[in-house]
């Protein structure tokens, strides 16, 4: 084995540094597009919250948006090839947003069924996530 010229070395470092970057950029695509999933699927759940008087139906329209979280994890599970920290960073910061977004929106709704903050929460949750999203994919 002979020892590299500084020009192969670096030529060496350039590509280990490609590689590294765009298997984190790919990394990204399944854990944004699994939180896109959830948060669409949330909202809509919150927006059947605001509409519909009827607690049982909300209930089974918000469980049949929270049942997307399991094939959204499975994809993720099968493409992710690792965690990032900014990966668990956007996770860790996505999912608590989307839980007080939908917890503030249930409370509210059973107090004041007539309530505007349903709708917020469902349009904070519409707007978060693109940007969350460019913030996950930004390398």
């Amino acid at each position: 084995m002979t020892t590299p010229t500084p020009q192969q070395a670096e030529d060496l470092l350039s590509q280990v540094e490609s590689n590294q970057a765009q298997a984190r950029s790919s990394d990204a695509w399944p854990l944004v597009t699994m939180l896109f999933v959830y948060s669409a699927a949330i909202s809509v759940g919150i927006l059947a919250v605001g509409l519909i008087e009827d607690n049982t139906i909300q209930l089974i329209i918000l469980g049949a948006g929270g049942a997307w979280l399991v094939p959204a994890l499975i994809v993720y599970s099968v493409k992710a090839l690792s965690w990032s920290r900014r990966s668990t960073v956007l996770l860790c910061t996505w999912l608590p947003l989307t839980f007080v977004a939908l917890f503030t929106a249930i409370i509210v709704d059973s107090f004041t069924p007539t309530s505007w903050v349903p709708f917020a929460a469902a349009g904070f949750l519409w707007v978060l996530s693109p940007i969350m999203a460019l913030v996950g994919l930004r390398r």
